[in-house]
């Protein structure tokens, strides 16, 4: 098969949407029950979520544009999101306008200035649970030990249902596809209760017949899976959590026992051989190193990649939303170059040893949430690939003194790379690239200011893989 440039026969769509009409990146390999996956990089913007229908009209426009024109007859479409792409949704709607203002680019928190980050993020948090005062009460009466800043998300459960979860719901039977998402939210139900409804339904839905209602004071970053008959059919619970949600007061998922193992039980994707397991961001970093004997499901928050080779996963969905520069150092405050030790999960999973994912999916959340940056470069990797390689920005070598020395064979090119998005300027000098990773940055004036890339990776992932398809899909080509 040659590498091709594809016209996208999404630009009608994308003119209509009023969005640029970009080439998503595009690899088909159409095999008899080969999933059709495709990883979106969203872009973030508060903009986005005035309301339940701006919303709704991203998500489809971007379905429409990058998915409707390739999906594939015959076969599973499988459209995964980034994690917490349902975050932002809880500004939706007249309370929260001020949070909207404060996470827009020029949002001015008064104290932040001159303050470090998340100064303006948890502003706008800030405002969302002044906001939201009379559920957060509401909610501290049923649940007395509700902690801080997790009761601004607990507030906010009908907001997050009524929006991204309904739609996500709907998108998926309207398109008859597999469709992924995460939020950081509450576990809920639906009521009836005219007192419930009166107390938790969103205020601006004109005349509520019903509200969905936490049902207890814990927050977990969970991934859903929904069906093409709009139904969830799988989820996953973030264990382990980061240092940040952790400040957040979010719940791990459970760590030991069988509801451990139910957790991370991978989902068999229909017509297809593929076992799709789910590791958001942190957990798809975390393989441990079990003594011999350990069986390591024992402890998912120690070797939870390995625990999800154990239960069979042979495609990992490892949706992303990660809080930093793209450019600047890795998620745990390390000073070490991001892309680099990003390495450790999206390109580990199709090359240690110790694993048999065949296929990894990373798509990766873009845009500033206040002086919060999201960034990165979705990828597909695919286990065997052979070819020249290529890399994540950056990561042409390794280098001394500044690179960790067990990065050394991360570094250079890599050819388990079935598609890289771009990232968004060409690859340099790593002074170049922070340089411009700085004026990507809130408050940074710079015309660059939140200009960040959102694309669309579409993949054929047939069982077994082809060693021999092309790879390193980028911008400048793609196949099919």
């Amino acid at each position: 098969m040659l590498a091709v440039a594809l016209l996208a026969p999404g630009a009608r769509a994308a003119a209509a949407c009023g969005q640029p009409g970009g080439t998503p990146i595009v690899s088909y390999d159409a095999k008899p029950g080969a999933p059709r996956v495709f990883a979106m990089q969203f872009r973030q913007d508060p903009r986005k979520v005035v309301t339940y229908a701006t919303f709704r009209r991203a998500i489809d426009c971007m379905l429409r544009t990058d998915v409707v024109p390739r999906l594939a007859h015959g076969r599973p479409n499988l459209v995964v999101f980034t994690e917490d792409i349902g975050l932002m949704t809880g500004a939706t709607g007249t309370r929260g306008a001020t949070a909207r203002a404060l996470w827009s680019k020029g949002g001015d928190a008064s104290g932040c200035a001159g303050m470090p980050s998340p100064c303006q993020a948890l502003a706008g948090l800030s405002a969302l649970g002044d906001a939201y005062a009379p559920q957060v009460a509401a909610y501290h009466q049923r649940f007395p030990d509700l902690p801080p800043l997790a009761d601004d998300f607990v507030a906010a459960t009908d907001t997050f249902a009524r929006g991204w979860m309904t739609t996500f719901s709907e998108l998926a039977r309207k398109y008859r596809i597999y469709l992924v998402g995460s939020g950081t939210q509450a576990r809920f139900r639906k009521t009836t209760d005219p007192a419930e409804v009166a107390q938790f339904a969103d205020p601006d839905v004109p005349h509520p017949t019903f509200a969905y209602v936490a049902t207890g004071p814990e927050v977990y970053n969970e991934v859903f899976l929904w069906g093409p008959r709009g139904t969830i059919l799988a989820s996953n619970r973030k264990v382990p959590i980061t240092p940040i949600e952790q400040a957040l007061s979010v719940t791990p998922g459970p760590s030991t026992g069988p509801e451990a193992v139910a957790n991370l039980r991978p989902f068999r994707l229909p017509g297809t051989r593929a076992r799709l397991g789910f590791a958001t961001s942190l957990p798809a970093f975390t393989y441990g190193d079990p003594p011999a004997g350990t069986d390591p499901c024992s402890d998912t928050s120690l070797y939870y990649m390995r625990c999800l080779n154990k239960l069979g996963a042979n495609l990992v969905v490892q949706d992303e939303a990660n809080p930093g520069a793209w450019t600047g150092p890795d998620g745990d405050g390390v000073e070490q170059w991001q892309p680099l030790s990003w390495m450790t999960s999206t390109w580990r999973a199709v090359t240690d040893p110790g694993v048999r994912f065949a296929y990894d999916v990373t798509p990766m959340l873009t845009g500033n949430l206040g002086d919060i940056a999201f960034d990165g470069q979705s990828a597909i990797t695919q286990r065997g690939l052979r070819g020249s390689g290529c890399h994540y920005i950056g990561n042409a070598r390794w280098i001394a003194g500044e690179d960790r020395p067990d990065l050394h064979d991360e570094a250079g090119p890599k050819p388990q790379f079935l598609a890289l998005a771009p990232w968004v300027a060409r690859d340099g000098p790593r002074g170049r690239l922070r340089a411009i990773g700085s004026q990507l940055q809130f408050g940074s004036g710079s015309a660059l200011e939140d200009d960040y890339v959102e694309t669309a990776l579409v993949a054929d992932l047939p069982f077994p893989p082809d060693p021999r398809r092309p790879n390193c899909l980028t911008t400048r080509g793609s196949a099919h």
